[in-house]
């Protein structure tokens, strides 16, 4: 089934912001390069000082193999010698000329938006390009994923008409969904994905978010994961599959599972979960909310809040996983999944979003073994 969908930003700031009074432990940036660091896709493994070593599982590709060369994914746009903007280095072609985005899937397949009169300049932001007022009060926002592709149009100023509505081309499967309420800090009014297909019916790793208002679109391409309620009502829950192969080859020390936090519906703490799934059970694209399975347990809460203003910016939130990576590798398994939920669905500040394997801050686990 294709991972291209059409999906909307959906989020609610409210209430007065209170300072968040404690800090997670930064994470290792994706993609860096340490002395005994693995070859392959989606793990990293450096030995310590003091012979422990350290094992980084990522829920999706890091690096992206180039002839007999494996190059970490980077997704950094940059212009060329023939002005086309591309990727630094990524899974699939991905172009943005004065037309609009479009991209070539490794295994076959393309998607794109056109534009209907030629694109200015971008402005370049890391993975993201900004097309300024491509109609009047609206911007045009690109963002590199490792599966494509996220576009979206912005309200950026008075607007003096009505908002553009992006379409998807080539193979695109475009599946509207439901609308959530917007405000002026999440100004999406509209959004489409391309991401290239996920064949395997339970991938590992993988990564992905089911939602009361998305009830048919597979969202594993979508570069966020989200959880809580953005009214009261509506919910969102995420799974995250970890490969665990690199962490079966020693004792346990320490283990973390570590989230890049980009938005949350104020900075007053709200709890979040991590919950186990009954053993045996998978997740893999056709996961929605209504075939989703039962949480086994909760494992692991936190009530890091990060991402609605300057005081809770953005960033890292760490949760301490140490007992339960234990408890799957002394069970030889070769894969753990988890669940994102948060404690309270029915509270509208619950609402937050990860970044997810599709973005250059990529969900991951630090193992430590003995």
């Amino acid at each position: 089934m294709s991972r291209i969908a059409t999906l909307l930003s959906l989020a609610l700031s409210l209430g007065t912001a209170a300072v968040l009074a404690a800090a997670p432990a930064a994470a290792a940036p994706v993609g860096s390069t340490e002395a005994g660091s693995s070859t392959n896709a989606t793990s990293e493994s450096a030995v310590r000082p003091d012979g422990a070593r350290t094992v980084t599982l990522y829920s999706g590709p890091v690096r992206v193999q180039r002839g007999a060369e494996w190059l970490p994914v980077d997704l950094t746009l940059r212009a060329g010698p023939d002005g086309v903007v591309r990727p630094v280095a990524s899974p699939h072609d991905l172009t943005l000329t004065p037309t609009g985005p479009s991209v070539r899937y490794a295994d076959g397949g393309s998607a794109a938006v056109v534009w209907p009169e030629p694109l200015p300049a971008p402005r370049l932001d890391g993975p993201k390009a900004v097309y300024r007022q491509v109609r009047p009060g609206y911007d045009l926002e690109v963002e590199a994923t490792r599966a494509g592709f996220a576009a979206s149009v912005r309200k950026d100023g008075t607007p003096t008409g009505p908002a553009p509505e992006l379409r998807l081309t080539g193979n695109a499967e475009a599946l509207p969904e439901a609308p959530g309420p917007l405000t002026e800090a999440e100004s999406a009014v509209s959004r489409v994905v391309a991401a290239a297909p996920v064949t395997a019916e339970a991938p590992v790793p993988f990564d992905t978010t089911t939602q009361t208002t998305v009830r048919n679109t597979d969202t594993s391409g979508d570069p966020d994961l989200r959880l809580g309620s953005y009214d009261g009502t509506e919910a969102a829950r995420s799974y995250l599959t970890f490969d665990l192969t690199g962490a079966r080859s020693g004792t346990v020390r320490t283990a973390t599972l570590d989230l890049y936090q980009t938005w949350s519906a104020s900075c007053r703490p709200r709890a979040w979960e991590v919950w186990t799934l009954p053993a045996g059970t998978t997740v893999g694209p056709e996961l929605r909310w209504a075939n989703q399975p039962q949480g086994e347990r909760p494992r692991a809460t936190s009530t890091d809040t990060r991402g609605n203003a300057a005081r809770c910016a953005p960033g890292w939130s760490s949760v301490d996983v140490t007992e339960l990576v234990r408890e799957w590798t002394a069970a030889g398994a070769t894969a753990g999944t988890v669940m994102l939920k948060a404690a309270d669905e029915s509270d509208p500040l619950s609402w937050k979003r990860f970044a997810s394997a599709e973005t250059a801050t990529v969900p991951h686990l630090t193992v430590t073994l003995g």
